[in-house]
Formats: structure tokens, C-alpha cells, sequence
């Protein structure tokens, strides 16, 4: 039976499949059915990580890494709709060069949309008109301040910002610490709260953090789905987050 991407009326999809590369030490595949709307069914695929510690340099080197190239085409068969690829640092290391070049590839190797965790933050910031932020991170300060880069070359103006410095267990990290985080680093004139990092949890923490801040709450995992699906074409709203609130035709582009 053929896939049937948009009915009538073009709010909603049926049988979507969005596919998720994900780095080997990633843990929480279960956020992304977790964020997946309920038309989308997730085929998460693995790429290698190194072992820890792994720094910036080693970061901007995984970003030509061929086998990006190995994981897209083992999507293509399925005929996704929309591919990501989940890992916010190694998609910003480089900066947005880097990260348009994995994006094409997979593109090229799935031949399907496709985006990375750091456009797709990218978007959902400029989907809520969000200028101003504070960022949330995990990583060693070096890698935060790229990431930071990264933002600014977006037109995106982080406010403050705070590393955990962690080398690893990132994928440790309980809600409650991720709560912590996001509440140490937000100041009142930011737009929003952003929080790198695909191997933090955050499901069960963005409403709260949402009505507890006043403001919008993005995670990595949060608008990599997000963004998978509206490039994919779904329409429909109702996610977890203001970012679902956004009117979906305004919210493709990066």
C-alpha cells in the first residue's frame, strides 16, 4: 500500500516515518516517540561516538565522519519522510558550514529531507521569535562557547549561559538536574530557555519549566522532532511545548 503523506485538508499525516541518527552513547531513544506526534513512528539508527573524553577538535573531526554517510543510506529503504541528525555538537562544531554539509549528505543518502539538532533549534527559536536566550548545556565550557558561536551567526543573542562541564555521563543526568540547569541559567530578559544536548532527558520537565519561567523551554530532543516533522510536511499541532503552538505553516524554513 503507497504512503499517504497529507489527507484532505492538509492538517495531518498518515504512516509518517522520520528516521533519527544518533550517536552510539545516546540513551533516551525514548524521547523521540515520546515527542514523535502520533501520525510519526521513529526508526532510530546509530552512528559511532568515541569513547570519553571527547573534546571540541575531536567534535569539528566527526563532522566529515563517513560514516554519516553509512547511516543515511541504511534509512533510504524505508522511505522517510524526513531524516535528523541528533547529536547537537558535533552538528555545531564546526559551525553552520559544518552543519550544512551533514545535512546535505543525509539528504543525499536518504533521499529525503533532512535536518541536524542544531538547525532544528535554530528554527524553532525563529519560529516563537525568540532573539534572546539562555542556553543550558552539558558540555565542557570550550564546547559551549562554540555553540554559542553558532547561535550568534544565527542572529540569536545568548544572554548567559552555563556549561556542567561533564567529559561524560551526560546520559546520567536525572530530570531533576536538567530542572536545575534550566532554572541556574535562565535571567528575565531571555526570549526562552535552550538546552543542548540529545542525551538529556527533558520530556517530563518542559511544561513545568514553561509555566514555572513564563517562557518558552527548547531541548534537543524536543525540536529535533519538532523540526523533523514539519519538514516532513505534518501540520498538526498539540506537541509538548509552545514551540507546537507555533502556526505550522510559519515554522518550515531554518
Amino acid at each position: 500500500m503507497p504512503i499517504s503523506t497529507q489527507v484532505k485538508g492538509g492538517s495531518q499525516m498518515d504512516n509518517m516515518r522520520i528516521g533519527i541518527i544518533y550517536p552510539s552513547d545516546g540513551v533516551h531513544d525514548r524521547e523521540f516517540w515520546q515527542f514523535a506526534p502520533p501520525e510519526v513512528t521513529v526508526h532510530v539508527t546509530r552512528i559511532p561516538f568515541p569513547e570519553p573524553p571527547v573534546t571540541l577538535e575531536i567534535l569539528q573531526l566527526l563532522v566529515d565522519d563517513s560514516e554519516l554517510d553509512y547511516a543515511a543510506k541504511v534509512l533510504r529503504p524505508i522511505r522517510p519522510h524526513a531524516v535528523a541528525y541528533a547529536c547537537t555538537s558535533v552538528s555545531f562544531a564546526k559551525g553552520h558550514v559544518g552543519d550544512q554539509s551533514i545535512i546535505r549528505r543525509i539528504s543525499d543518502g536518504t533521499h529525503a529531507q533532512a535536518t541536524s539538532t542544531s538547525s532544528a533549534l535554530i528554527s524553532a527559536c525563529h519560529a516563537l521569535g525568540v532573539r534572546r536566550l539562555a542556553l543550558g548545556a552539558p558540555y565542557p565550557p570550550e564546547t559551549t562557547a562554540q555553540f554559542e558561536q553558532y547561535l550568534m551567526e544565527a542572529g540569536l543573542e545568548p544572554l548567559s549561559s552555563h556549561s556542567l562541564g561533564l567529559a561524560e555521563g551526560i546520559g546520567e543526568l536525572e530530570p531533576n538536574n536538567i530542572v536545575d540547569l534550566a532554572r541556574k541559567v535562565d535571567v528575565a530578559h531571555a526570549d526562552a530557555v535552550v538546552l543542548a544536548c540529545t542525551n538529556l532527558t527533558t520530556y517530563s520537565a518542559i511544561e513545568a519549566l514553561e509555566l514555572a519561567l513564563g517562557k518558552p523551554v527548547l531541548t534537543a530532543n524536543q525540536a529535533t522532532m519538532w523540526h523533523a516533522s514539519r519538514i516532513s510536511g505534518y501540520r498538526g499541532v498539540g506537541g509538548v511545548g509552545r514551540i507546537w503552538q507555533v502556526n505550522p505553516l510559519e515554522a518550515v524554513g531554518t
